[in-house]
């Protein structure tokens, strides 16, 4: 139907065609150069017409071509997650976020080199296999590695970084476009933009509610695990939960089209996992999701195919998938769906924006936030031993298989936990959670709870901390209550860690550092002689130094107990001070040295309090009656203070590790009772610490010094047993 005005661009013809051949153009001024110079003397004539043919091969151009032919591996890098996952072949760049669930080995496998070459990898298992059979065209994005003689690899991210803001601006000119034609047209515009392909691209929707994302996050994690095992009947289960929860969030991931003229490639397209497989073969559509439940030995023929037309390989290779032998075989009437239908006729506007959309979306790649996070999660799994090893947590404490006996637990990623890093409170998919043995728990119920403070916990949300735990050998009590309490979920099989083998690991590698240094290792060993020498030439020096019991005297004798508990206080102190410097095994020899010393202090106490009752003591240095009361009472509470600290440390310990809890009484209340006053018991040593250590230390000293020294009295003889 010949039209002569300016177009009416209803019903999705948007574009200007030519009356005369089958010419179109997205401007009317186009069309009117066209006519007058190809088909002068005829009047200007207009039809409606679709999309052209060359416009349509635009759209599934990689959106890089823009820039360059080339991709650097640097930005393959950036595309490191599940929903976003590209990876290097042979000198080729491809997006093998659709491939990855019907990948024959599972998608963990992709998963594991996402963001990676693994040219490698890929030859070594598949010898003379070409990918390219399996995939769309659109997955293939370009070489890889840019020309250096052309661009360097900054100047690339610079020209995607300019390319990025004119595809912006391009969106916001067709918008805006598309806006003034709804209100202009309002009954023949479709309002609304088209719908996203997948489960994937979904995720990467800016305006999604994160509820909804961290529920399809974690069902597609189920999901994949269930594909990396080939239980695709659990995976259709998991496939219905997450239509039913976009249902119930009123998202709709395609539109609902009328299959009255046949089913349209298009909607094939959707179908392409194990567990929901469509194929298109000459002309017609079957289902073949139940066959490949039953035939696990033609899945990988079937799969190729999946959400596509396999007419084009039909008896290729006679006797396999797709074949005339084949379909006598194996094809049930049941599986035919239809007939391929046409193509519904959409909107060329929006199609152009829905390109350029996906465009944006694959140069801008995914978030920092979650690039770190994979990049974090990214690890080398340690194969499982064949047995349960003497040193894993289960062997050691089989309480803890009773707990997760029968449950079934949820699986995460180290990806996805490594967003898990707090604050409390925060949004949903960002609760602390932290990774051991590989079990994920949640940290928010051990908050304000812990023993060690919430900063200690919150330092290590969001990693495997199974080093740092195990180093400090916690009781059993305590680990049945963190999986009672607090226990989501586990790691994926694929990403678990061995720690039997780890331990193994690390122990070989300290082996060759010591091996290394030699010298290190002998100045150590001789420090450590040198220092028992010293040790016993002082106790050999003082007992013959020595006086009778009644003739010993606080001036002199006492000064051994006061080397002694100085060498103990600061040694407390330092150690504390390093302990909360340090990391792993270092912290833990700090506390070590910390107890030791608090222990030494206790016992040098004793002993000085028994021998001032025994001694004859002094008269006071003369002085003002001031300064001798605040003398006494300093020293009063020298005492206190010395006797509250270790106390108060070993509390602690004792209601941490061996009073009686719910294993003995068989009353929960207990366990409660005996956190509390462990908790209790540290924040008395930690508070009184600090008092001595900024408080009465400078002060004592200080004024102490200072007294001695104005009397012309030594300083050193005050703390000097031998002078």
């Amino acid at each position: 139907m010949a039209r002569n005005d300016s177009g009416d661009r209803s019903g999705g013809q948007s574009f200007f065609g030519c009356a005369y051949c089958h010419e179109a153009f997205p401007e009317k001024r186009e069309l009117e150069v066209h006519q007058s110079m190809v088909h002068a003397g005829l009047p200007f004539s207009v039809v409606p017409a679709p999309l052209p043919e060359r416009e349509k091969g635009l759209l599934h151009r990689a959106p890089t071509a823009a820039i360059s032919k080339s991709i650097p591996l640097s930005e393959v890098n950036r595309h490191c997650t599940p929903e976003d996952c590209w990876v290097a072949l042979n000198g080729k760049v491809y997006d093998l976020t659709e491939f990855m669930d019907r990948h024959p080995g599972g998608p963990t496998t992709i998963l594991s080199w996402a963001g990676k070459d693994a040219s490698k990898m890929f030859n070594d298992i598949h010898k003379g296999i070409k990918i390219d059979q399996y995939l769309r065209p659109e997955a293939s994005l370009g070489d890889l590695g840019v020309d250096e003689s052309l661009m360097s690899d900054s100047f690339w991210h610079t020209l995607r970084k300019a390319r990025i803001q004119e595809v912006k601006e391009e969106l916001n000119r067709l918008k805006q476009a598309a806006t003034r034609d709804s209100d202009a047209h309002p009954s023949s515009c479709k309002a609304g933009r088209r719908q996203p392909f997948s489960i994937a691209k979904l995720l990467q929707e800016e305006n999604l509610d994160a509820d909804l994302r961290a529920s399809l996050q974690s069902l597609e994690t189920q999901k994949r695990v269930a594909l990396d095992v080939e239980d695709f009947a659990r995976a259709q289960e998991i496939k219905i939960r997450a239509d039913a929860l976009l249902a119930e969030a009123q998202v709709s991931m395609v539109s609902k089209q009328d299959r009255s003229g046949g089913i349209p490639l298009s909607e094939v397209a959707h179908h392409n996992k194990p567990h929901d497989c469509w194929v298109a073969l000459y002309g017609q559509v079957y289902d073949l999701t139940d066959f490949l439940l039953h035939h696990p030995e033609q899945r990988n023929a079937v799969l190729a195919w999946a959400g596509r037309d396999a007419s084009p390989m039909w008896n290729k290779i006679p006797g396999r998938f797709p074949s005339s032998t084949w379909m006598d075989y194996f094809m049930r009437p049941e599986a035919r769906m239809g007939e391929v239908g046409k193509e519904p006729q959409g909107d060329p506007r929006e199609e152009e924006i829905q390109q350029l959309q996906d465009e944006l979306r694959r140069l801008e790649g995914p978030s920092e936030e979650d690039i770190q996070a994979a990049q974090a999660g990214a690890t080398r799994a340690v194969p499982a031993a064949a047995e349960a090893s003497k040193l894993s947590e289960e062997a050691r404490f089989p309480r803890l298989q009773q707990i997760v006996a029968g449950k079934e637990l949820q699986f995460f990623t180290r990806a996805e936990v490594a967003k898990h890093k707090g604050p409390p409170g925060g949004p949903p998919g960002t609760e602390p959670y932290i990774i051991l043995h590989n079990r994920v728990y949640d940290l928010t119920p051990l908050l304000q709870n812990h023993p060690g403070g919430d900063d200690v916990l919150l330092s290590r949300a969001g990693t495997d901390a199974t080093k740092d735990f195990e180093l400090f050998e916690h009781s059993e009590k305590s680990r049945v209550k963190r999986d009672q309490e607090m226990l989501v979920g586990e790691i994926v099989p694929a990403e678990r860690m061995d720690w039997t083998a780890e331990v193994a690991t690390s122990g070989a590698e300290s082996t060759i550092q010591k091996a290394g240094s030699e010298v290190a290792r002998y100045l150590r060993y001789k420090a450590t002689d040198a220092l028992v020498a010293m040790v016993a030439l002082y106790a050999h020096w003082s007992f013959q130094k020595r006086k009778p019991l009644s003739k010993l005297t606080y001036s002199r004798g006492l000064r051994h107990l006061h080397l002694i508990m100085a060498v103990g206080i600061f040694g407390a102190l330092g150690s504390a001070h390093a302990a909360s410097r340090a990391e792993g095994m270092a912290k833990k020899r700090y506390l070590a040295i910390h107890k030791q010393t608090g222990v030494a202090m206790l016992l040098a106490l004793v002993v000085r309090v028994y021998f001032r009752m025994k001694s004859g003591i002094p008269p006071r240095f003369p002085g003002h009656p001031a300064m001798k009361f605040i003398e006494t009472q300093s020293l009063r509470l020298f005492y206190v203070l010395l006797l509250a600290l270790p106390v108060s440390g070993m509390a602690n310990e004792y209601f941490l590790k061996w009073a009686p809890g719910e294993e003995r009484t068989g009353n929960k209340k207990d366990d409660e009772r005996n956190a509390a006053l462990a908790k209790q018991a540290l924040a008395v040593h930690t508070r009184v610490g600090k008092f001595f250590e900024f408080v009465w230390l400078p002060f004592h000293l200080g004024y102490t010094t200072a007294y001695h020294y104005s009397r012309g009295r030594g300083v050193v003889r005050k703390v000097s047993p031998f002078i």
